[in-house]
């Protein structure tokens, strides 16, 4: 959630029922967001622990792979053009709706092409032989840069409150995609292993090798009695989070001393003249070494409307300035924008996309004109920004200078601490497989001395998990001879259980009224024949 926000406080640990205004107090906004975390937790867990983790409403997102031809006969249907059906799916308890039916292909909110085994444009061109069909369910932040229409037009554009936007997006998954999942899982705990100081979080780890195999061979149809393939690959998606979900810890380090003789280093705190709510967010996923971070100190909520963009001239050095007009900018020096600071460039795509392009610096700013001079070194490929204004683009600040690469992020290395600026330095715990889009929030706070609220386990600050999780639900797998197997449970509403029981209740009462014209029928005939054969003359 990449608003402006001073904190995000909602920790389901404490098992807070409700929060409570009192008279006379200041109103944050933090506990007005916590109150809403509160009532949402408690009625995604109702619905999970009441129904099940994934599950559909009726023939909610029913997938048909055919279509009946005038004859009467079935015809199997190319991947891009299987049916989605409209309806409710709930995964761990998130409502997903889909509002009319639609190809895979087509499906709203599609996700990006270039994931599994498919070259063209939708992903779902060429399929393997055998794959699954999921469905990958996360929460997307928008302000009212990205969804206009939350603006109310009498305010003059100032900005108020931002929304929460559940995304649901229809993927596949193949066998070579899941045996690398595998390979990234086991060699994240493999290192884990490595960094493991006692003996039971070593025989710990090992046993979560031995399951990663299991799964492995499971996935792979060599163990004919292990799961079936809708377990197997739900657990497969679960993998990361059960076995190399990544941690962090943020703290405050010493600030060094200089080579005057007569300054003295600072205790630990925090140096910064206003209180932050700093974020650490992953750009390139992978493992330690090919994974790649970026940080923002306003929650990455420094945002600028992009109305146009033009590219420059290729220079000299193969470089090429690419020039960006902005529909406004900052409204002061800290939420503005100055030359050397790096921005992203985002639109509707690249987040529905999960995207991971180069970030851009900033050579020059032109206040008159609202316009951006963005440097593009050589070789490298910025994201096709699109100017449609339904498309939302905009530029998003990040605030690293030091240490970074040529992409504008910094490495992932796990270990060793991090310096951030004004005393904050972050440490990534061994053993972790980073995803785009993972993300923490260090509240930074310039009173008792300069300090973050950032838990503690015992003398040292916790490692704590990322925040952002995707949530996922299997919705069916195909075998080997193309068969397509429903995974998810589905159930009909209450009112229609109990009208079905109804129905069959009278069935059942009403039948020997039916049947009996037919009994007494059978039964008149009977005797009509017996006094024929006594009648008869002999």
């Amino acid at each position: 959630m990449k608003g402006d926000f001073a904190r995000v406080s909602f920790d389901p640990t404490q098992h807070y029922s409700q929060v409570f205004q009192q008279q006379g107090r200041v109103l944050l906004e933090a506990d007005w967001n916590e109150q809403a975390h509160i009532q949402l937790h408690l009625l995604r867990t109702l619905v999970r622990d009441l129904v099940g983790p994934c599950w559909a409403a009726g023939s909610g997102f029913a997938i048909t792979g055919s279509t009946t031809n005038a004859d009467g006969n079935s015809k199997p249907l190319p991947l891009t053009d299987w049916q989605l059906a409209p309806g409710h799916f709930y995964v761990d308890g998130i409502l997903c709706v889909n509002e009319v039916m639609c190809t895979l292909a087509q499906q709203p909110n599609a996700p990006t092409p270039d994931y599994g085994v498919a070259d063209g444009k939708n992903g779902f061109e060429n399929p393997p032989q055998g794959f699954a069909l999921w469905l990958d369910v996360w929460e997307r932040h928008l302000c009212a840069v990205e969804a206009p229409l939350i603006a109310d037009v009498a305010l003059d554009g100032v900005d108020t409150a931002s929304r929460a936007q559940v995304v649901w997006q229809l993927r596949m998954l193949d066998q070579p995609r899941a045996q690398q999942q595998l390979d990234d899982v086991t060699a994240a705990l493999k290192v884990r292993q490595a960094a493991a100081d006692n003996p039971t979080d070593a025989a710990t780890i090992k046993q979560q090798l031995a399951e990663v195999a299991a799964l492995r061979k499971s996935l792979d149809g060599g163990d004919q009695a292990g799961a079936s393939p809708c377990t197997a690959v739900r657990q497969l998606l679960g993998a990361r989070a059960t076995y190399a979900l990544p941690r962090l810890r943020a703290e405050l380090g010493p600030q060094e001393s200089d080579n005057d003789p007569c300054a003295i280093a600072a205790d630990a705190r925090y140096r910064g003249c206003e209180n932050q709510l700093y974020r650490v967010e992953i750009h390139q996923s992978g493992l330690a070494g090919a994974a790649s971070f970026k940080w923002s100190r306003e929650n990455g909520s420094v945002v600028f409307p992009v109305t146009h963009h033009d590219p420059g001239a290729v220079a000299d050095d193969g470089s090429a300035p690419l020039t960006v007009t902005l529909a406004r900018l900052g409204r002061d020096a800290r939420l503005g924008l100055a030359a050397n600071d790096w921005v992203e460039l985002v639109d509707d795509r690249y987040t529905l996309g999960q995207r991971a392009y180069p970030l851009l610096q900033v050579l020059a700013v032109d206040a008159a004109s609202c316009t951006v001079t963005l440097n593009v070194p050589k070789s490298t490929t910025p994201w096709p920004l699109d100017d449609d204004p339904h498309r939302h683009p905009l530029l998003r600040r990040w605030d690293q200078r030091e240490a970074v690469n040529a992409q504008g992020v910094l490495a992932v290395a796990e270990g060793a601490p991090i310096a951030l600026e004004d005393g904050i330095q972050i440490s990534f715990e061994p053993g972790g497989l980073y995803a785009t889009g993972d993300y923490w929030l260090i509240p930074a706070r310039v009173a008792g001395n300069g300090q973050l609220d950032w838990p503690s386990a015992g003398a040292t600050p916790a490692a704590l998990p990322p925040r952002g999780l995707h949530h996922h639900a299997v919705l069916g797998v195909t075998g080997d001879n193309g068969t397509y197997d429903e995974c998810c449970c589905r159930f009909d509403s209450l009112c229609q259980l109990l009208q079905a029981g109804r129905n069959q209740l009278v069935g059942k009462r009403a039948a020997p009224v039916r049947a009996a014209p037919a009994a007494v029928k059978k039964a008149r005939a009977k005797v009509a024949k017996k006094v024929t054969k006594v009648d008869k003359p002999a």
